[in-house]
């Protein structure tokens, strides 16, 4: 019986994982629009990526290095907060939350950047 309910959980933090995956593909989308209004002419002011790392792997692989990157970056902190998750599941917990607002914390900004300042 207990390796049958192993079998279903194969994934310990379904919701958390769920709410930090969306977060980094609203990140990406409105990473792609803010940097593409932004080389269209269609904002007031130039913007560039403020994460050197993604600067980094947009200069070298324009947009799609910068999604390989985020996508990367976002596996690593749910297989980071899997594994913790097994041994403190209230560490990977906060891990998954705080990840979360941080990164709401940067949609906000991208998406008040392109209210602000689109033409």
């Amino acid at each position: 019986m207990a390796r049958r309910k192993m079998a279903r959980r194969w994934m310990l933090f379904e919701t958390e994982v769920s709410w930090f995956v969306l977060a980094s593909a609203l990140d990406v989308a409105l990473t792609f629009l803010v940097l593409h209004y932004s080389n269209s002419g269609m904002t007031q002011g130039t913007f560039v990526e403020s994460n050197p790392l993604a600067q980094w792997f947009i200069s070298h692989w324009g947009f799609r290095g910068m999604v390989g990157y985020k996508l990367v970056m976002t596996l690593i902190v749910v297989v980071i907060a899997e594994f913790v998750g097994r041994q403190k599941p209230v560490v990977a917990r906060m891990l998954l939350w705080g990840g979360t607002i941080v990164v709401g914390v940067v949609v906000i900004h991208s998406v008040r950047l392109l209210l602000a300042h689109r033409i």
